[in-house]
């Protein structure tokens, strides 16, 4: 797909590696990768298995291969930079906390995480998926602004088993939350309509890090990276790192 494609900025030896959500593409980072270049750091946005082709890549494809992908991409990363930043948007955060349970990195940014969701058509699952094969966003991406709603990349259809892998990774994350140690900057909107708010407050009261901090937006839907507020995230992002001394 056009704008799906991975973004990497050589930079210094402090490297922010950005994990996107699901049906969405490394065009969701593309924004936060240009301003962290800018100041000097390293940026990676891989496209996750499945992702930024055709929905029916994503078939046979499971949340054990989006992990296992991204855990792949973190230890090469870990090679070329000596401090690591993970940040992950939606269940890109769910897969990035999970990563951050598993791995020693230097902070972790969630953007609108995810580790539960809360919809009442999720019940009639087991049953649709046996009529339906996809699921069609009548609506689009989760994008207040216009603009950026309308030059998103991403899926507009996915199919109905990829929402067991969704849940399925969300869960892992869930369960693995008290085994993140490092610091930890957290940011979701009240508006989000996809992943409910009510995750941001879950995540915090149940990792273990000691410094950790939220950021509450209120003119932003979900895909919060490329929505009104973006520059308000790429600042704040950017004050929590200074505060750790984690500039390049």
């Amino acid at each position: 797909m056009p704008g799906a494609e991975p973004i990497f900025y050589e930079g210094s030896e402090t490297g922010i590696l950005f994990i996107h959500g699901f049906t969405g593409t490394a065009y969701e980072g593309k924004d936060f990768a240009a301003y962290f270049a800018e100041k000097g750091y390293t940026v990676w946005v891989p496209l996750l298995p499945g992702h930024g082709t055709r929905p029916e890549d994503m078939i046979n494809v499971t949340w054990k291969d989006w992990y296992s992908y991204a855990e792949d991409c973190l230890l090469k990363f870990k090679k070329q930079c000596s401090r690591v930043i993970l940040v992950g948007q939606s269940m890109g955060a769910g897969i990035a906390l999970a990563l951050g349970a598993h791995h020693s990195v230097n902070a972790l940014i969630s953007l609108a995480g995810a580790v539960f969701l809360r919809d009442w058509r999720l019940k009639l699952l087991p049953v649709a998926k046996h009529f339906l094969r996809y699921q069609h966003k009548s609506r689009g991406p989760d994008i207040s602004n216009k603009e950026a709603k309308k030059s998103s990349a991403s899926y507009r259809k996915y199919p109905l088993k990829s929402i067991d892998d969704f849940l399925h990774m969300v869960s892992f994350a869930r369960e693995n939350l008290s085994k993140v140690n490092d610091p930890i900057l957290l940011i979701h909107s009240r508006q989000d309509h996809t992943v409910t708010f009510k995750n941001m407050d879950y995540i915090y009261n149940h990792v273990s890090s000691q410094v950790k901090e939220k950021l509450v937006l209120e003119k932003s839907y979900h895909i919060i990276s490329l929505d009104n507020e973006k520059e308000v995230i790429f600042e704040t992002a950017n004050d929590f790192l200074e505060k750790l001394k984690l500039t390049p």
